[in-house]
């Protein structure tokens, strides 16, 4: 996949030379920053799925999204938020799901985990289609 760098740059003294303040490698989906205040390399690593297939879809389909939020300084900002709307969809329509699907419910009354178990599993799955279909690949 891509990397990609703002074209804003910052002297690193330990380097010596300049370094973009902003990076994103798509393939390890990392967000570098080079802080001016400490002049220090940080860097945050996404770890969920959608995060991972957002980025993908996005470097194919919409490179200069991300270019853009990259050289803006937001796209940390952009994955975060991302990363909650995502989970607190696919989360609220599991919980709709549990409220009103009649079989969970009887399992629930009648004390089964197993079903439980395996119905909030299908449950998690049938959202995430939905949500990433919504929220992920745009």
């Amino acid at each position: 996949m891509s990397r990609y760098k703002s074209e804003q740059t910052a002297y690193d003294p330990l380097k010596k030379k300049y370094v973009p303040m902003w990076s994103l490698d798509t393939n390890t989906v990392t967000v570098t920053h080079f802080n001016t205040d400490t002049l220090a390399v940080e860097s945050k690593t996404y770890s969920t799925d959608f995060i991972r297939y957002h980025l993908h879809y996005s470097d194919s389909k919409h490179p200069d999204r991300l270019r853009r939020l990259v050289d803006d300084g937001r796209i940390e900002h952009y994955l975060d938020d991302m990363e909650l709307k995502v989970g607190e969809a696919i989360t609220r329509q599991v919980g709709l799901w549990k409220q009103t699907d009649t079989c969970y419910r009887k399992a629930v009354l009648s004390g089964d985990t197993e079903k439980m178990l395996g119905l909030e599993n299908c449950f998690i799955n049938m959202a995430r289609e939905a949500v990433f279909e919504c929220m992920v690949y745009i």
